[in-house]
């Protein structure tokens, strides 16, 4: 049976790989508290977080240092191993299961905010995509906000020579035709896009590891557009009836 990992292997040694990895986090990290700074979306002690698909739990811990509760953070993955792994390496308050993003084991209306990082390149079916926007949507409370992050068109260009990566064969998603948008547009808003990471931005030309000093410098470029990234960062409004047109 496949040993199941997300950066956690008891026999791998520190690295600069991990500094990169840090780095990507950062990136994502700084955009999500900015953005739901703006949109005044603060309120973290009273919300209530969801993240399917939630690997080893990263982000919803990083939440928590963010004043979220950790009795509120929930995350939900396939792999039991996974969850397991969360659960090691989480408070035991926070709420880990499996099951299927897909068909959701939550009450209605129970969330704040929900955020799928790499989720919706899993999903080559335009018919699962609904099925996992429905599933959002009926969690997500009125006022809720959706955070994605996932691959885009420049994807190809970063991992193609990468066996393993392609071997998973993602759904990309345009971002510059705003093609996740337009799946989710029957329920959700979008508020923001933006460059996420690729960890190719952090190589120099001769593919050796860039140097700590440059990493500030890549972080600006990429915020300027100066450098592709092989991810996105979307965050949509979950639509209400009062967002329908109206006859008049």
């Amino acid at each position: 049976m496949k040993t199941f990992r997300y950066g956690h292997d008891a026999q791998a040694l520190l690295s600069e790989s991990d500094l990169f990895v840090l780095f990507n986090n950062y990136r994502v990290y700084k955009y999500i508290i900015g953005i739901l700074v703006a949109l005044g979306k603060t309120d973290f002690p009273n919300y209530t977080i969801l993240e399917p698909g939630c690997g080893s739990g990263s982000k919803l811990r990083f939440l928590t240092e963010c004043r979220a509760k950790p009795e509120n953070c929930y995350g939900l993955e396939m792999s039991t191993s996974a969850v397991e792994l969360c659960k090691r390496l989480s408070p035991a308050v926070m709420n880990f299961e499996q099951g299927s993003a897909l068909a959701m084991p939550y009450d209605d209306d129970k969330f704040d905010i929900v955020i799928c990082s790499g989720l919706f390149g899993c999903f080559n079916v335009d018919q699962d995509v609904e099925r996992l926007s429905g599933e959002i949507d009926r969690v997500l409370k009125n006022d809720g906000i959706l955070v994605v992050i996932d691959i885009n068109e420049n994807f190809d260009n970063f991992y193609a020579n990468t066996p393993a990566v392609m071997a998973k064969k993602l759904r990309i998603y345009d971002s510059q035709n705003g093609e996740l948008e337009g799946l989710l547009e029957d329920k959700f808003t979008v508020v923001s896009r933006l460059p996420a990471f690729a960890i190719d931005n952090y190589l120099k030309p001769d593919g050796t590891p860039a140097e700590v000093s440059d990493l500030p410098m890549i972080d600006k470029d990429i915020d300027e557009g100066k450098q592709d990234c092989a991810y996105t960062l979307w965050v949509f409004f979950k639509k209400t009836d009062d967002d329908a047109p109206s006859d008049g």
